[in-house]
């Protein structure tokens, strides 16, 4: 996925903490920028926009408006990082720092654009292209994230008997439950194509596991019809770093978790983990006692 240098604005135009608010106006102005960057001496100091010069009396300084430390993230973070921090936050912008200087700036509107592509229109969710890439990230800084996938059931019956509008409204719906689940639980939804889901948490699944089960109750409803999912669980159980090809890696959680929900489809608890795939197998007629 890109990194937050790709798109960031290099080499912003800046002002001193001394500069008076009319200079500040001024500049951005010339430049047709809503924020500068405060620099003292190469030291940064925040970021000022056009709203916090409004109502200012031109010949105060720009310490005067300056508000709080600088929000600040590393140019090698992914956009999605960018976007949970914005939100997070509330803010339009973020300074792009890396040991302690500044290299660019970082705004909502460029971020969105960037992003616009990888999302899905119908449910606003990141694609399966962006959890593929999330998912590497994680690996390769050494973390074991847990995958969970989120397969509807019956979802062509329910297209079929009640129309696609209502297919999409459902859709709507499940990606809304996921999304508050995840925000709630430090993870990230993603829509994986049609009726199929995955969330993305970048830890250990011990403390995650015993949450799943709010994820289907209370039962979801549409318009009165009832909605059923079922979960498949992969990855977060080491505690070492994963080795070998993180894409590869990547590439097998996503497998696992994908069978496994197709798995906690004949549940009624409709959840099964990975390595519940090999009781089953191992059960299967046929399947060798030992090796």
């Amino acid at each position: 996925m890109a990194q937050v240098r790709e798109i960031m604005t290099r080499a912003p135009v800046t002002v001193g903490p001394w500069a008076s608010v009319r200079e500040a106006a001024r500049l951005m102005a010339q430049h047709g920028v809503g924020s500068l960057p405060v620099l003292e001496n190469s030291t940064l100091l925040g970021v000022i926009t056009s709203r916090d010069l409004r109502g200012v009396h031109p010949n105060r300084v720009v310490l005067d408006v300056l508000k709080g430390p600088p929000l600040c993230i590393s140019p090698e973070a992914s956009l999605l990082e960018a976007r949970a921090l914005m939100e997070e936050k509330g803010v339009e912008r973020l300074l792009v720092v890396k040991e302690g200087r500044l290299l660019g700036l970082l705004t909502k509107r460029n971020l969105a654009f960037a992003l616009g592509q990888q999302f899905d229109p119908l449910t606003g969710l990141p694609r399966a292209d962006l959890l593929r890439d999330e998912l590497e990230r994680h690996l390769r800084r050494g973390l074991d994230p847990t995958l969970v996938f989120v397969d509807l059931d019956d979802f062509g019956k329910l297209n079929k008997r009640l129309g696609h509008t209502f297919g999409d409204q459902v859709l709507r719906a499940v990606a809304e439950r996921l999304s508050a689940f995840a925000q709630r639980h430090r993870g990230e939804a993603y829509r994986y194509g049609g009726d199929e889901f995955a969330l993305l948490f970048p830890r250990l699944r011990q403390g995650l596991l015993p949450h799943l089960p709010d994820l289907l109750e209370p039962p979801l409803r549409v318009e009165e019809v009832g909605v059923d999912f079922s979960l498949g669980v992969s990855g977060g159980r080491r505690r070492r770093k994963r080795p070998g090809n993180p894409r590869a890696t990547a590439d097998d959680l996503i497998r696992l978790a994908s069978l496994a929900s197709t798995l906690a489809k004949s549940r009624p608890e409709k959840i099964a983990l990975s390595e519940d795939l090999e009781v089953t197998s191992a059960r299967a007629p046929g399947a060798r006692s030992g090796p």
